[in-house]
Order: structure tokens, then C-alpha cells, then sequence
């Protein structure tokens, strides 16, 4: 069976990005209430078990980054599937409609220009505000297994399983319903806010209307995806310097 469109929008309306979604926004609202689920649970029974929210200081090991790679795989995955459950399985469609597909040659400067954009806003917040570092980045250890465990995560399994889901799924289908701009705005805040750290929601909520827009102009995941990738590969970097 497959899904009828919003009314008030059709599938070659330009407010969709790719014009291929077949879903809207309360398919993507259902699919992400779905994704999210186990996690608040986790989240909640975590909170129940230690109500002080205090945690014994781990030292970072190669094991310990491995876990975190693996778990990260696992929740990404199922987002993915709550994803393909409210979108390409019941329109019966492809990768493609999620934006898998060769990009405009726009993502030349797109990617660059949103890069600038991104840093500008991180630059300059991090003037104002003091942030903290992602729980996550403490489970890897500064070696070279710590270091290729971090690149994989950050530039190859967080770009591509986030944008897939944050742009190849709740971008559309919110566009496809709202408008271009309002379902970047959306997601973007969602982008942000499934970081569970409210010191880095401006910062992050930039690179969710940058990796959206990019999504937008090249018509392609692949933009959006390349554009993560770099962002997170600088930051990488800088983790690495020496202190």
C-alpha cells in the first residue's frame, strides 16, 4: 500500500528536496517517536537505577572504544529501520528516495561554503559560552587503534547512518509537508537535541540547517553526507593534536 501525500502537496512541488519523498510529517513524527523510544527507555531505567546520575571516571581502552562503535551501530541501525518502516516500505521505493543518487556538481562550494558557515557560528559561540566534550569522545583512547576507532565513528558511521535519518528521512518528509525552510529548522533542532547536550544545541542546530541546505542544492545525500564527514574529520583532528 502506498502512502498518500499530504494534502495541499504533490510530489512535484518544490517544496520537496528531491521530489521523490512519498511520505510526510507525520510519518517522519511517527518514525522518529518509534527510533527514539528504546533509547528514552534505556535513558529512564538508567536514571532509576542511579538517581544521582553519578558515574565512576572509566580510562579510555581500545575495548571500551570498540563498545562504543558497536552500540552506536546498534541504535543507528534501528533508526534507520524506523526510518525505512514509515518511508520506502510502504511507498515501495529505493534507496534513491532518500536522496542516494549522484549530486549536482553544486557540492564543489556547497560543502565548502557550508563548512565556512558552520565554523563561523561554532566560532563564535564558543566565544560566549564554555561547552563540554561528548561523553562519547572520553570512551577513545589517544592511540593509533583509539584514533582509526574515532575516524571510523565520527567521519564514515556518523555522517552516513545520521543523514540518512535526519535528512534522507525527517528533512523530507517535514519539507514535503512544511516547506523547504521550515522542515530544515525542524530537523535541524532534532539534529541537535538527539546529542543530549544542551551547551553544543546552537553549534550543532548550525550544521543541521548547513547539512540540510547542502542536502537541498545538491539534490543528493551525498552532499550532506561529505559536508558531515569533513566537519567531523576536523574535529577529529584537533582531538589529536597534542595537548
Amino acid at each position: 500500500m502506498v502512502v498518500p501525500a499530504p494534502p495541499g502537496r504533490s510530489p512535484g512541488r518544490s517544496g520537496a528536496p528531491l521530489d521523490t519523498a512519498a511520505w510526510g510529517w507525520w510519518q517522519s513524527l511517527l518514525g522518529l517517536l518509534v527510533a527514539v523510544a528504546p533509547v528514552v527507555a534505556l535513558t529512564l531505567a538508567s536514571v532509576a537505577t542511579d538517581p544521582s546520575g553519578d558515574t565512576v571516571p572509566t580510562e579510555p581502552t581500545t575495548q571500551l572504544a570498540l563498545v562504543a562503535v558497536a552500540v552506536t551501530l546498534v541504535i543507528d541501525g534501528w533508526y534507520l529501520f524506523a526510518a525505512w518502516l514509515f518511508s520506502l516500505r510502504p511507498a515501495h521505493a529505493g534507496l534513491r528516495a532518500w536522496g542516494f543518487r549522484a549530486p549536482r556538481l553544486r557540492i564543489l562550494w556547497a560543502v565548502p561554503l557550508g563548512l565556512v558557515a558552520v565554523y563561523g557560528v561554532s566560532i563564535a559561540y564558543n566565544l560566549l559560552v564554555q561547552t563540554e566534550e561528548q561523553d562519547i569522545i572520553q570512551s577513545f583512547p589517544r592511540s593509533v587503534s583509539g584514533g582509526l576507532l574515532f575516524v571510523v565513528l565520527a567521519c564514515v558511521i556518523a555522517p552516513l547512518f545520521e543523514e540518512t535519518f535526519f535528512r534522507g528521512f525527517l528533512f523530507q518528509g517535514f519539507a514535503r509537508s512544511w516547506g523547504v525552510v521550515l522542515g530544515a529548522i525542524v530537523s535541524a533542532a532534532i539534529f541537535s537535541l538527539s546529542h543530549q547536550q544542551l551547551d553544543i544545541f546552537v553549534p550543532l542546530f548550525a550544521l543541521g540547517l548547513a547539512l540540510a541546505w547542502v542536502y537541498h542544492v545538491t539534490r543528493s545525500i551525498w552532499g550532506s553526507i561529505a559536508l558531515h564527514a569533513v566537519y567531523n574529520g576536523l574535529a577529529v583532528l584537533v582531538w589529536a593534536l597534542p595537548e
